[in-house]
């Protein structure tokens, strides 16, 4: 295969250096049968620059239809930060051109990527920014931080210890779901039928349940701050036993990329005015044949109250999603025009609460493009799927720079939403209530 060279070189030594890595690459390539074309070769005051050597590359790539083999040293040639290197790397496969690090260790530059910048940093960033001296003592000799999890109380010394009532209530949930074969909704109405209570003395939902078998806590692990110290207090799952839950947690999870979910717009404000919990968004997806015996498939989202849905606590029905959203904008606007809502009074606020918003969206939308490097570097995800995470983050800090005002908040009916902190349905006749934002 035929293959470019691209490397950083210092401003010291530059003609050692750069005889150093034509040495190093040509002989990459006389080991592994590959063809070496050029070497192309940048310092720090010029690389990634519109003048680099970076970008002649990039136009011999693009004007001549050139499939090359790139190597570089490590992922860092290629930028000052993850979204720089992962925002090249894409490039590349874009024009499909495949970049590898001339290193026996770590040849993928997805996986250097990530041991260079995330597994090597995970500590020392974390630890520096959030915890305490204090704090730091605590974790390190076992005491327990926050929260106590369900299956354990907190003795008088800060450590965990298992409470012998909800220990049994752990196994069997353990059990039930790896050994009895019952899915997560199951259990969760036996758990309630049976009138165990949460820690928090609630009913059983279907995400507590699923937090449960997803917390190592149960051998015995403390996980705070991205560190991770086994053996820190008695466990009350084996190994063994926790180890196949999370297999076939995995194996019955599709790969959600979380980059093109069906978007209910009211999410998180709409509540159902029967039992006052939160309506959540659920998609149905219906199939069917015609004569000509071809399926066909449509999506169908509704709005369902998350007492119902969760622990079955609520007799109120599913709303369709499309009626409802029409439903309320009608009313909201009309309420807008007749100045029942007057924006003004509220402008101030109002912006300040989008820009918050927009920030931490933007900060969510790096997390989770830094957590899909994770999974590409492992094999999870398809580059394809890296990329969506890429161009939402990318969308997102362009819209960083446009200028929030009164006739961009009412032209835009996520930003309208701002105005309020509730709405209260009833799905027997679509009744609106909502309660405006402070």
């Amino acid at each position: 295969m035929q293959s470019v060279g691209y490397f950083l070189v210092s401003n010291s030594n530059k003609k050692q250096i750069k005889s150093q890595i034509k040495s190093d690459f040509e002989e990459y390539c006389e080991f592994n049968g590959h063809t070496p074309i050029h070497i192309y070769t940048d310092n720090n005051s010029t690389r990634l620059t519109m003048f680099s050597e970076f970008e002649r590359l990039k136009q011999d790539i693009k004007v001549n239809n050139n499939k090359y083999l790139i190597l570089i040293n490590n992922s860092s040639d290629l930028g000052r930060d993850i979204i720089e290197i992962v925002r090249h790397l894409l490039w590349f496969d874009f024009y499909q051109c495949k970049v590898l690090c001339m290193n026996e260790v770590t040849p993928d530059p997805y996986q250097d990527t990530v041991n260079r910048y995330i597994s090597n940093n995970i500590l020392d960033n974390n630890w520096s920014s959030f915890v305490t001296s204090k704090m730091k003592d605590k974790f390190l000799t076992g005491k327990w931080l926050g929260r106590v999890p369900y299956g354990y109380d907190i003795n008088d010394l800060g450590y965990l210890t298992p409470n012998p009532t909800e220990k049994k209530v752990v196994g069997n949930i353990f059990d039930y779901y790896i050994n009895k074969n019952y899915g997560i909704r199951k259990i969760t109405a036996f758990l309630n039928q049976k009138k165990y209570k949460t820690k928090k003395n609630n009913l059983w939902s279907i995400s507590t349940l699923y937090d449960l078998l997803k917390n190592p806590v149960y051998i015995g692990t403390v996980k705070r701050f991205g560190v991770s110290i086994p053996n820190s207090h008695n466990p009350i799952i084996k190994n063994t036993v926790f180890l196949d839950v999370q297999k076939k947690l995995y194996s019955r999870s599709p790969i959600r990329t979380g980059i093109n979910p069906e978007k209910y717009k009211l999410s998180g404000l709409l509540y159902c005015e029967f039992c006052n919990s939160k309506m959540i968004g659920v998609t149905k997806k219906i199939k069917w044949s015609n004569i000509n015996s071809k399926f066909k498939e449509m999506n169908y989202r509704y709005y369902k109250c998350g007492g119902r849905q969760n622990n079955g606590s609520c007799v109120a029905n599913s709303i369709p999603a499309k009626d409802m959203e029409n439903k309320f904008y009608e009313q909201f606007d009309n309420d807008i025009k007749n100045h029942k809502i007057d924006i003004n009074k509220k402008l101030n606020k109002i912006v300040k609460k989008i820009e918050m918003k927009r920030n931490s969206a933007l900060i969510n939308a790096k997390n989770l493009l830094v957590s899909a490097l994770n999974n590409t570097a492992q094999g999870k995800f398809d580059v394809s799927i890296l990329r969506l995470y890429l161009n939402k983050y990318e969308k997102l800090l362009e819209s960083e720079h446009k200028n929030i005002d009164k006739d961009l908040i009412l032209n835009n009916n996520d930003f309208k939403l701002n105005l309020i902190n509730k709405i209260y349905v009833s799905d027997s006749n679509y009744k609106i209530i909502y309660e405006r934002a402070s």
